[in-house]
């Protein structure tokens, strides 16, 4: 991989808040925060993004920038330019891993999204009632063509961009389709703000009720603070190793973090209102999106024309995600291997695609199968369930724990120094604590509480 950096500073806040701020921002953060007590969750929320996510991401950014290749690169270049550990070469192969891993399953997600957008193209959420909107989702889970397609549709969209390079395809396409999604979303913001009960929904997120405060709360709180922000799987670090010198990443971070944040705030403000204007259940998880909102848009003004929005955003919100999840994985392939990116590109594409075979098939002819049954353990989880389990309980926590040893404990205290540009002052001292601390003992606790 030859020198590569993001054109301009702009648009390398632009595709780092497009990839953060992605599919998980609008519906995982909505429904994690109406099972969880609303303004406490946002609450805890906020204070773990500043306390734990922040210091981690600022951690895994710099070492991509000091490594200055692919992961599995960035970490090579470690251990014999910075003379730290050769174990901590097994972070490259971690991450890899997970990022396929996270994939196989993550596109037929966002495959999903297409789909209800295409159903929101022909009238599909016109006066569509409770049953209607369970039935139209179950007829899509129980479709693995349907499925195969729309998942295929948002892989071969990714392949084409990716194998255009970084400034001629992820620049460009995540430069458009970013702005485009905030746009949208502001206007859904609107919608709700004139149709909906907005006063009710800003007083779920934004009144704290203490009394609702467990030990629960919190962990799901900071565990989606951590981990919606992708720290562990090595996406981050590409996006820092692309960085020019002269960007800061403290800024870039906290600008990337908060921006991050306000957009799922905003994306609850959207959504809430819907909710609470037709009586239904905030809390229904994933069915907040394909169930309980096509029900609210079935009998709202205008509801088919802002739900087929809202589905556009998603499907915009998955592309500008999966394209930088995906290069990762070309890069290094790109770095160790002879072949052209684009052949790389549309390649490990085919292979992520077929992968999904298993999340697809997780939710209708293999429902019932449950691989570790025979073991007794975690013995009603389908192949689907295992892989988020897998990914999001053990790998990702694995990574962002290797992060944060990497940058607090490996490297040299004035490696890490030089690359935040912070100098030895108070932020720099504050940062280095909790990426040596406070960090690796959240992302354990979080751990010990899922696992």
């Amino acid at each position: 991989m030859g020198a590569r950096h993001w054109s301009s500073n702009l648009l390398f806040l632009i595709i780092a808040i497009g990839t953060e701020a992605g599919i998980a921002n609008v519906w995982k953060f909505s429904y994690l925060a109406g099972a969880n007590g609303g303004g406490l969750f946002v609450a805890l929320y906020f204070l773990a993004l500043f306390l734990i996510a922040i210091p981690a991401l600022m951690a895994e950014m710099l070492i991509g920038r000091h490594g200055g290749k692919s992961v599995v690169g960035t970490m090579h270049v470690l251990v014999t330019r910075d003379g730290i550990a050769p174990f901590w070469k097994s972070f490259g192969a971690l991450a890899t891993a997970s990022v396929i891993l996270i994939l196989s399953y993550y596109f037929v997600i966002c495959g999903w999204m297409l789909d209800y957008f295409v159903f929101g193209l022909r009238g599909g959420f016109k006066d569509i009632d409770s049953p209607g909107a369970a039935s139209a989702f179950e007829q899509m889970l129980s479709s693995p063509a349907r499925m195969l397609l729309f998942s295929g549709i948002i892989i071969a969209a990714t392949a084409v961009v990716i194998a255009r390079g970084i400034n001629k395809g992820i620049e460009r396409v995540s430069g458009v389709l970013t702005p485009l999604r905030f746009v949208i979303l502001f206007v859904l913001l609107i919608y709700s703000a004139i149709f909906a009960d907005f006063g009710r929904a800003a007083s779920f997120l934004f009144s704290v009720d203490w009394t609702k405060l467990t030990a629960g709360v919190v962990v799901t709180a900071f565990g989606q603070a951590f981990f919606s922000l992708g720290i562990g799987v090595g996406v981050m670090m590409m996006m820092g190793a692309y960085m020019k010198r002269e960007y800061s990443i403290t800024r870039a971070v906290f600008t990337v973090a908060v921006a991050q944040g306000l957009v799922a705030l905003i994306a609850g403000m959207s959504i809430f209102p819907l909710v609470f204007t037709y009586g239904l259940e905030p809390t229904q998880g994933p069915g907040l999106i394909f169930v309980t909102l096509p029900v609210a848009f079935g009998q709202m003004p205008y509801g088919q024309i802002f739900g087929t929005l809202l589905f556009l955003l998603l499907s915009f919100a998955a592309l500008t995600a999966t394209i930088v999840i995906q290069e990762p994985i070309v890069a290094a392939l790109e770095e160790y291997t002879s072949w052209s990116r684009p052949a790389l590109a549309y390649s490990t594409g085919l292979v992520i695609w077929l992968m999904g075979f298993v999340t697809v098939l997780s939710f209708n002819h293999w429902s019932d199968v449950h691989p570790l049954r025979w073991l007794g353990i975690e013995s009603t989880r389908t192949p689907f369930e295992l892989l988020d389990y897998l990914t999001s309980n053990l790998m990702m926590p694995l990574g962002g724990l290797m992060v944060a040893l990497i940058a607090g404990w490996a490297l040299s205290r004035s490696a890490v120094r030089d690359e935040l540009g912070l100098g030895d002052g108070v932020c720099f001292k504050l940062w280095y604590a909790a990426t040596r601390y406070l960090v690796p003992v959240a992302i354990l606790v979080i751990v010990c509480s899922v696992v």
